[in-house]
């Protein structure tokens, strides 16, 4: 058979088309990305966002943004190694627990995957890459698994980068001890999602300051647009520049011009170190932005 792969949305290595590709390959199958003029004898399409839509036709479609989300890969194919070689991909990546412990109302991690479990190491899609992504939505939740896994990638010395984001509320100094041994890819992710976990984030950030990870090593989501007012969402971003950690706004919805201003201005760093948010939001997209460095009063 002739395997296309459709990659709808993905802004990394899609991993369940690298491990479909993979097993479509053992039976003895041709496998490349799709190509919209050739002909396929099958094609699986993957949608990682609700907002994206698929251009070209299928016969089988999943991913969290798609209408069967709740879709998950037969176990022979879950547990695979991936073809990295699909993407000419050149480190790993892959998942070490699925579900989560919260339900967060705007994340389906939950309803598809459960209460979180392990499901098995870094062995299962590692083979000696210098650098490895770990997809997992909240392993310190696992508190001896992560040590298990912590350990591996230190012992390994590889290069880490967890792509989902730490839960800071989870944060204490055994872990955080474990993180400061590790190498990271990137700048360390956790999430700002609702201003009532304030404190969580002052106490995380002190911990992890205290075993030598510095705030600028720091990187939270903040998600606006979903039930946080501008003046919320103005404040957590105010907590972490306090904090001295990085920012990245998470639109819920962007088609709304608010969500889409407000994450522009914080996302482009030029901008926000720069232009007041009083001041973005009156003229947005729409004009030429006099980029003059001040930073004592953007929040005003």
């Amino acid at each position: 058979m002739k395997i296309g792969l459709y990659d709808v949305d993905s802004k990394i290595p899609n991993l369940a088309l690298m491990k479909l590709s993979a097993w479509h390959k053992k039976q003895g199958d041709e496998v490349e990305l799709y190509f919209p003029l050739k002909k396929y004898d099958k094609i699986y399409a993957s949608q990682i966002f609700t907002w994206s839509k698929p251009q070209y036709k299928f016969n089988e479609l999943g991913g969290s943004g798609s209408e069967k989300w709740e879709t998950v890969l037969p176990n022979g194919i879950e547990h695979i190694y991936p073809d990295y070689l699909l993407y000419h991909c050149e480190y790993a990546m892959g998942f070490t627990s699925r579900g989560c412990i919260r339900n967060c109302p705007f994340c389906i991690v939950r309803k598809k995957e459960g209460l979180i479990h392990a499901t098995n190491d870094i062995y299962e899609f590692w083979n000696g890459q210098k650098k490895i992504m770990i997809l997992d939505n909240n392993i310190l939740a696992l508190k001896e698994h992560f040590k298990k896994i912590a350990n591996q990638i230190i012992d390994n010395n590889l290069i880490v980068d967890f792509c989902q984001g730490l839960d800071i509320r989870l944060i204490n100094k055994e872990n955080a001890e474990l993180l400061s041994k590790m190498k990271h890819w990137k700048q360390i992710h956790f999430a700002f999602d609702y201003i009532s976990i304030e404190k969580d984030v002052r106490k995380g950030v002190s911990i992890l300051k205290k075993v030598g990870i510095k705030p600028y090593r720091l990187m939270f989501y903040v998600l606006i647009g979903f039930n946080t007012t501008e003046k919320e969402d103005l404040y957590r971003v105010k907590v972490l520049n306090e904090l001295g950690c990085d920012t990245y706004i998470c639109a819920f919805d962007k088609t709304q011009k608010y969500q889409r201003d407000f994450q522009r201005w914080v996302n482009h760093k030029a901008i926000f170190k720069s232009v007041k948010w009083k001041d973005y939001k009156k003229i947005g997209h729409s004009k030429k932005i006099n980029i003059n460095i001040n930073q004592k009063s953007l929040f005003k």
